[in-house]
């Protein structure tokens, strides 16, 4: 498939095409088409519904602080009917989940601590 039609689709689809993928089809456009197929794949597994997948999506961006993606996610989100409540819980979901990986960072710094408080 022609890969100006395929990101013609996803704006018909996302609301939007971010300018990544748009440079992406300039320089590779034979990954188009891989893109499309692995997002249409990634919707049409069955357990987790899109509209918790596109969170999953905006919590991720917010967490690796990609500010480009985590605007188009959202737009994205709009776009299927997200609320701003559910955004918002999303990300406020993955702020305490990155915020709670501090502890593991310093496991071996708080067992060092504790043993030597045994001597």
């Amino acid at each position: 498939m022609d890969p100006d039609k395929i990101l013609r689709e996803m704006e018909k689809n996302w609301g939007e095409i971010c300018n990544p993928l748009i440079l992406t089809s300039k320089v590779m456009p034979e990954w188009i088409p891989r893109q499309a197929d692995e997002g249409k794949f990634l919707m049409s597994l069955p357990e987790v519904p899109p509209k918790y997948k596109q969170l999953i999506m905006i919590s991720v961006a917010a967490v690796l602080q990609n500010k480009q993606c985590s605007e188009f996610f959202i737009k994205v989100g709009k776009h299927m009917g997200l609320t701003n409540r559910e955004i918002g819980e999303a990300i406020l979901t993955a702020r305490f989940a990155m915020a709670s990986t501090i502890f593991s960072n310093v496991e071996e710094g708080f067992l060092s601590l504790i043993e030597e408080e045994k001597k």
